[in-house]
């Protein structure tokens, strides 16, 4: 196997690991305080960190090319941001 591939897939996975880590202790956080915000700032986490890997996935096993891999990416980044500003507003 290729260096950068496997390079790629062990930061995919921390970075899975990570976001997972972050989104739970949101969560967390607002089942202890009941803070609105800090549920949609979990969730936003949370599609942030579950989108890199779906795109990640979709590109190795789908045979999307990087450029759509990117955009894809990108965009549910994106959404992930929408979500946890929609949450910080909601304080």
């Amino acid at each position: 196997m290729n260096l950068p591939i496997v390079l790629l897939v062990v930061v995919k996975i921390a970075a899975l690991v990570l976001g997972g880590i972050v989104s739970l202790m949101a969560y967390r956080s607002y089942k202890r305080t009941r803070i609105p915000g800090l549920q949609f700032f979990a969730v936003g986490l949370a599609v942030i960190t579950l989108g890199t890997l779906l795109v990640g996935v979709f590109h190795h096993i789908g045979g999307a090319s990087v450029t759509v891999g990117m955009l894809l990416e990108s965009v549910i980044i994106c959404l992930g941001f929408v979500v946890m500003i929609y949450g910080l507003k909601q304080t």
